[in-house]
């Protein structure tokens, strides 16, 4: 179990790996002294034997308190020494307190010779043969202080992580933490249940101890289940170390007008109630137009106010007055809300806050404020969205420059359709199709991928890449706003994240590669986005034409739904001419870049022609 901790490369939990491989070997002292207890019964032996799992007992209840009470302390960091340097702070002496009875076992089972009983006249009977076996007596006092250890044991993580689960936003994270902590507290009762027949006469520890391996085999299952791509994708927080407000935790929204704005905001909303997240939306206008404009746009505004979902307050209620009187006080507000949502048990906090053309001078200064990573949090709890009428910076082009520096903005009255409108459809009319870009690798290619990626982004659509390092995809579209890169290399053997946008995973591990597009499909369970895969023609020399042809039909079964733009790459003047249909009878559209031309070449299928027409 140990070695499935150590090689399992996805789990949520990866970053704290060495706690549980810890906890399991040091499971390993209850069988070690039953051997001991069978093959070598020296009195002395036994002794040591049973002071070690004593011990080991102490030393898992530790490091178990100690996993949960850093997963409640997340992103700031605790430690023992911490603890130690304030422990008059009520979760450090919480946890202090947590220590005493894991202390005092091991004082007692060492410093009290009459608490363990090792001599050869101790033997306890199986009761299903009535066959007699040595045995190891343990005092009364021992044992009330083994029961002590393992109620603080069950309580003190149930009582943390239930605080902690209500700060998630995954429930296969909140399910993983419930499973490992009931299958530890089973395990913990059973032994004591277990050594306690024992000492009185009656022997069940070979039953006991194939349960507990059973139960420790499900905590495996649980430590394996919730993966770190979400983490990764942006979804729940990263339990890695230096987490970091991300980029797309705050965003700037840039329209031409009002009809433009509400579709964005209102898929803002609507991706924000469905994920369990409290959505305020500060506006310009009256309640009820703000009610009409998002009603209009699928937003069950009358459900979400009445589960307090939804809130629709004025702007000036955030500023505490008109002309955005009081900066410090909005972005107060704002963390106030936070806290707030948490006391809620809501899964997070979105805020969109709405400008119209409103700015204030000196721009400098209101660009600081926009920017200012305050408003959002380093778990990611907290995304906010701004909006501004594209006016509000007419004649102000170095002041939009500042704020493009400073945090993402997306302008609408640029990108919403720029890569659509070149293949000669629209945008809703591209979104969920699978398509097949043939390129020559002189034509250009990168760029329009590039505009694919700006037309995602602007519809608030994420884009997920698959590609190589040595691809010029890579280099083109690393800077992409909210893309998240999957790096196909030879140089890691599980997936490692490498930064905030960026994952490497084993090139030649095609089952590894399909399960990160599927966990990516379920992690993005209830909005759209498009999957770009860099490519085909790398597959087909890699695994052989069948087999690449076999990993593309499974990746487009994954990707059947119809909220998944799936855009995947051939090189074909690399191929044969039997190759490349092979692939083409795969698509919905194809599209042709070759070198010279302005603009692809469209195939469209003829469901795709008849849905247009």
């Amino acid at each position: 179990m140990v070695l499935f901790i150590v090689r399992e490369p996805l789990s949520y939990f990866r970053p704290y790996k060495s706690y549980f491989v810890a906890i399991y070997v040091f499971f390993n002292a209850f069988p070690i002294s039953q051997l001991i207890l069978v093959f070598y019964p020296d009195e002395f032996l036994i002794r040591l034997s049973a002071q070690a799992f004593a011990a080991a007992a102490a030393i898992i209840a530790t490091l178990w308190g100690l996993l949960v009470t850093k997963l409640y302390f997340y992103p700031e960091k605790f430690s023992l020494r911490s603890a130690l340097a304030n422990p008059l702070r009520q979760t450090n002496l919480a946890y202090l307190l947590y220590l005493l009875p894991m202390i005092s076992l091991v004082i007692l089972a060492i410093a009290d010779t009459t608490s363990i009983d090792p001599s050869a006249s101790r033997v306890a009977v199986y009761v299903f043969d009535n066959t007699s076996y040595r045995a190891v007596g343990f005092s009364n006092l021992l044992l009330d202080a083994a029961a002590i250890v393992i109620t603080t044991f069950t309580v003190y993580p149930f009582v943390t992580l239930s605080r902690l689960r209500s700060q998630l936003k995954d429930r296969e994270v909140r399910n993983a933490l419930r499973v490992i902590s009931s299958s530890f507290a089973a395990v913990a009762a059973l032994l004591l249940v277990g050594y306690s027949l024992s000492s009185f006469g009656y022997s069940l520890l070979g039953l006991v101890h194939l349960v507990c391996v059973a139960l420790l085999v499900v905590a495996v299952r649980g430590f394996k289940k919730p993966t770190f791509l979400k983490a990764f994708l942006g979804l729940v927080p990263s339990l890695g170390p230096n987490p970091a407000v991300m980029r797309g935790d705050q965003i700037v929204l840039i329209y031409e007008n009002d009809n433009a704005k509400i579709t964005p905001i209102a898929r803002f909303v609507n991706e924000g109630v469905n994920q369990q997240n409290r959505v305020l939306y500060f506006h310009f206008d009256d309640e009820a137009t703000a009610r009409e404009e998002l009603s209009r746009n699928g937003v069950d505004v009358k459900y979400n106010l009445t589960k307090g979902n939804l809130r629709l307050p004025s702007i000036d209620s955030l500023y505490q007055g008109a002309n955005l009187l009081d900066e410090e006080a909005a972005i107060g507000q704002c963390q106030e809300l936070a806290n707030e949502t948490r006391a809620l048990g809501k899964n997070g906090l979105r805020i969109v806050i709405d400008y119209s053309d409103r700015t204030k001078r000196p721009y400098q200064k209101f660009v600081n404020h926009i920017a200012d990573p305050r408003w959002a949090t380093p778990d990611h709890y907290v995304q906010v969205m701004m909006t501004f009428a594209s006016y509000a910076f007419e004649n102000e082009k170095t002041t939009l420059d500042l704020l493009k520096s400073k945090v993402p903005v997306i302008d609408l009255t640029e990108s919403t359709d720029v890569f659509s409108r070149t293949v000669g459809l629209s945008h809703d009319e591209i979104a969920g199709q699978k398509i097949l870009l043939e390129y020559d690798p002189l034509s250009g290619y990168e760029k329009i991928l590039r505009t694919l990626a700006t037309e995602a982004a602007s519809n608030f659509e994420r884009v997920i890449l698959f590609t190589r390092k040595d691809s010029p995809i890579h280099s083109a579209m690393e800077d992409e706003l909210g893309l998240k890169m999957f790096v196909l290399t030879s140089r890691v053997s599980y997936p490692k994240v490498e930064s905030e946008n960026v994952i490497l995973i084993p090139a030649f591990d095609s089952s590894l590669i399909l399960d990160s597009v599927n966990k990516t499909i379920e992690a993005y369970a209830s909005t759209p986005f498009t999957i770009i895969f860099d490519s085909i023609s790398h597959q087909i020399f890699t695994l052989g034409p069948e087999r690449a042809h076999s990993f593309v039909r499974q990746a487009l079964e994954l990707m059947a739904s119809s909220r998944i733009t799936g855009v995947f790459l051939l090189n074909y003047p690399a191929h044969d001419a039997k190759t490349t249909p092979m692939f083409e009878n795969l698509f919905d559209l194809e599209l042709i870049s070759r070198p010279g031309a302005r603009i692809p070449e469209v195939r469209k299928k003829a469901a795709l022609i008849v849905s247009s027409g």
